[in-house]
């Protein structure tokens, strides 16, 4: 690979790997460093609801991008609100009839298991509970956050446990191993 050194930059990237270097100061050669950075360098402000299906679908593609980037990628998770209660309805969403179709729609889409059977046999009557217990959560442990999130949406999304409910929330957090006091 070939580097045309410019003496005002003297950061060079391949746009093919990513790999950046550095040349030294008395050659035309860049130095090779194949360090990673420690410090963050992306800082991703992900506006999420534990009960959003599409977020459930777009998952992977977020753990991909942590797998891949590692520490040069931070992932800000903030709770959006979803369902305040009932009397919010928004997008052909009116009751929980409504939300179980929508699911099994999200999960045909982007291949994502989801049962909708929950919003007919459980109904949330709100998406709050867990938000606030996922931003209690975040004051505790930003690495367990993202486990407890996943074990919320686990439980909601595969096993149709209602996670408005107190009880499964706790459970969630002794799995992942926070203080649920």
């Amino acid at each position: 690979m070939t580097h045309e050194v410019s003496k005002n930059n003297p950061l060079l990237c391949d746009i093919e790997t990513g790999m950046c270097d550095t040349t030294e100061e008395n050659s035309n050669t860049p130095s090779k460093s194949n360090k990673q950075s420690k410090e963050k360098s992306v800082k991703l402000i992900y506006y999420t609801d534990p009960i959003c299906s599409s977020c459930w679908g777009v998952e992977p593609q977020l753990r991909k991008l942590k797998l891949e980037y590692g520490n040069a990628v931070e992932i800000d998770y903030r709770m959006g609100g979803l369902l305040p209660d009932w009397n919010y309805s928004s997008g052909g969403i009116s009751g929980p009839a409504d939300v179980a179709s929508h699911w099994e729609e999200v999960s045909i889409h982007y291949e994502m298991p989801i049962d909708g059977d929950l919003w007919l046999e459980n109904p949330m009557d709100s998406s709050y509970p867990s938000s606030i217990a996922l931003k209690a959560a975040q004051l505790q442990d930003s690495e367990k956050t993202v486990l407890y999130m996943r074990e919320i949406r686990e439980m909601m999304f595969l096993k149709k446990k209602n996670m408005a409910k107190w009880e499964n929330l706790t459970i969630a957090a002794k799995d992942v191993g926070l203080d649920v006091a």
